[in-house]
């Protein structure tokens, strides 16, 4: 299974969640989708309605144990299948490494509120490296 990644899960943030993935799967390159990055206060949401560009990476899931890697990356996301949920997994298109059409999964902001200010570059590594709030919560200040 491959899953791209956007947000906390980026190589370039230093969530404990990016470095549980990056022991249980095999980046591939960087990535691009279809959509739209928000910020919401203290991490990102995605939007796979409307154009523009989403930069990120994209994995494979090792063999063997992705149901495991994905239930955590679920549980970490708060994607039950319950109504209140703020994401849910969903089916998506990357371009690998600006070339390559790959299926994947990825995690969705159900709704975006009107109030949440759009990354306009899609580029949440370089918004996180400017952006308090978002520091203080991958690094659970």
């Amino acid at each position: 299974m491959n899953l791209f990644v956007y947000g906390t899960l980026l190589s370039d943030v230093p969530s404990s969640m990016a470095k549980f993935l990056r022991r249980r799967a095999t980046l591939l390159g960087p990535a691009t989708v279809t959509g739209k990055l928000y910020d919401l206060g203290m991490y990102p949401g995605f939007k796979t309605s409307g154009s523009g560009e989403v930069y990120g990476e994209l994995y494979e899931l090792a063999a063997g144990s992705e149901k495991e890697t994905i239930t955590m990356l679920d549980a970490y996301e708060g994607v039950t299948g319950e109504s209140e949920d703020e994401y849910r997994r969903v089916k998506i298109d990357c371009q690998l490494n600006g070339r390559k059409s790959v299926d994947a999964q990825t995690y969705v902001s159900k709704n975006i509120p009107s109030s949440a200010k759009r990354i306009a570059t899609g580029k949440y590594a370089k918004f996180y490296a400017t952006n308090k709030e978002h520091q203080r919560f991958v690094n659970g200040a």
